[in-house]
């Protein structure tokens, strides 16, 4: 730890490390938020907490800056569980292991969590960094965004303030964001009619590995492999020439990340074995030759011999398989207003066969609402079509921009005087928790900005160490823009 601990700005580095001691997976975020709201007490900051777990501190302005309008900062607590097959970590209990490489972060292993955790350890470094010239500043640090972004959704009028605010969930320290594209999820559940294994049949498992998976709405235009449809497509290939019935089949873990892994139980006939193993074999090949080649090198298969007294009736194998072959995945659709923009994306996340059901998991994203309305409705349509109890619980919207914002104008002057140049301004295919906030706060003004950080929702995820030094240097000029009004 001695390379991490001479990490610079220092305040933000230790914040983030006491962050990534303590477990806080999605819907798991209770110990560190208690972490927090100790934290502040112990430095005389107001704290507060909402019904769902939301915290509100608030830092009192430098002296001086008492009048300066009030300043939100936002970001939220929880991260995405990712570990590599071979990884020992277990997410409720074990600390993240940080490892410095030459100029950036990592994790041993495991997603790093700088998807947010440096953004909130930057909204709270102010409080510990004299240097930093400020008005009021009122930290607002939110659960369960991965999962669904329930807790900004959960956030009630006058919970603060401020009536600016800057997001630091963005990814590129070159951008300045102004928008992001809303979502919504589908989740079928099909029933598992099972029945004893036929006497001539055998069960092998399908194990796909390697990819490199990745944040669905960031990475989903980069053409990585889907785990879950790899499987599907091997297991179709071999049922277009024998019975095949399915034991289980499992991948991804979260709706949000494409998903690394898959593997399936099947049984068989005994008599053609070897052609199942060919065809699995063929296919998946083929996949990694012609489709993934230099997009996603690393894909792994592995057919092997396993024990299966009971699997899924013809019927329910066929219609199971069926219905994940149908889920669209992967880009819909290119924006026609902003250049290599993704507008509507869907990425199929999750499958997981739990007892006497299968259940699937399906994350839609876009910017345009009308657009993402329609691709919904196709998922519906689709379940229906396979007989699965289908549940689409409430979205998120999106966030349109405004290019007139008072503090996107101050963002970009303190851009220019930090470094000389013009940053660019996009919107992101991701799911900022700024639309929902707005919901609530109509007059809200918000900007998003944040360090560079590759692989989110993987376990190659990490943060540039250089990177988080620019931004803290962008958010300290534009706290000072701010406090002199």
């Amino acid at each position: 730890m001695s390379d991490y601990d001479s990490l610079q700005p220092s305040a933000v580095w230790k914040i983030f490390g006491e962050m990534s001691k303590i477990p806080r997976g999605s819907g798991d975020e209770t110990a560190v938020q208690a972490m927090f709201e100790a934290w502040a007490v112990k430095r005389g900051l107001g704290v507060k907490r909402d019904e769902v777990g939301n915290l509100l501190i608030s830092i009192p302005a430098t002296p001086g800056h008492e009048r300066a309008p009030a300043l939100l900062i936002q970001g939220h607590v929880d991260m995405v569980c990712e570990k590599n097959a071979a990884t020992q970590h277990d997410f409720t209990t074990d600390p993240i292991k940080l490892v410095v490489e030459q100029d950036w972060l990592t994790a041993d292993g495991t997603t790093l969590g700088a998807d947010n955790g440096i953004g909130v350890a930057m909204g709270l470094a102010i409080a510990d960094e004299p240097s930093v010239i400020h008005g009021p500043v009122e930290v607002l640090l939110t659960v369960d965004e991965e999962r669904g972004l329930t807790g900004a959704a959960g956030v009630q009028a006058g919970f603060f303030t401020a009536k600016q605010m800057i997001n630091l969930d963005s990814e590129e320290d070159t951008a300045v964001f102004v928008g992001c594209a809303g979502g919504r999820d589908t989740e079928y559940v099909v029933p598992n009619r099972g029945t004893r294994a036929p006497r001539n049949g055998v069960a092998r498992k399908v194990m796909v590995s390697g990819l490199k998976g990745g944040h669905s709405g960031l990475d989903i235009h980069r053409n990585r492999g889907n785990a879950i449809k790899i499987v599907v497509r091997a297991l179709q290939a071999a049922s277009a020439e024998m019975d095949l019935r399915l034991v289980d089949i499992d991948g991804g873990s979260m709706r949000n990340a494409i998903p690394r892994e898959a593997s399936t139980r099947v049984v068989v006939p005994r008599e053609i074995s070897r052609r199942f193993k060919n065809l699995v074999d063929q296919t998946i090949a083929r996949i990694k030759a012609e489709e993934l080649a230099g997009s996603d090198d690393g894909l792994e298969w592995k057919v092997s011999s396993v024990k299966a007294p009971r699997c899924f009736g013809l019927a329910s194998s066929k219609r199971t398989l069926d219905l994940l072959a149908a889920i669209p995945n992967g880009v819909c659709a290119m924006s026609q207003d902003l250049a290599d923009l993704v507008e509507t994306s869907t990425n199929l996340g999750v499958v997981k066969t739990e007892r006497n059901r299968v259940r699937i998991v399906n994350c839609s994203r876009s910017s345009v609402m009308s657009t993402l309305d329609g691709l919904v409705a196709q998922m519906r349509a689709i379940g229906d079509l396979a007989d699965a109890a289908t549940e689409q619980p409430p979205g998120y919207p999106g966030w349109q921009p405004n290019l007139d914002s008072r503090l996107l104008a101050v963002t970009k002057k303190a851009y220019a005087a930090a470094f000389g140049s013009e940053p660019e301004l996009k919107a992101i295919h991701a799911g900022l928790e700024c639309g929902l906030l707005t919901e609530k706060y109509p007059q809200l003004d918000i900007v998003s900005f944040g360090p560079n950080i590759t692989g989110a929702h993987s376990p190659d995820e990490r943060v540039q160490i250089s990177s988080v030094q620019r931004i803290w240097k962008l958010l300290s000029e534009i706290l000072g823009e701010l406090a002199r009004g």
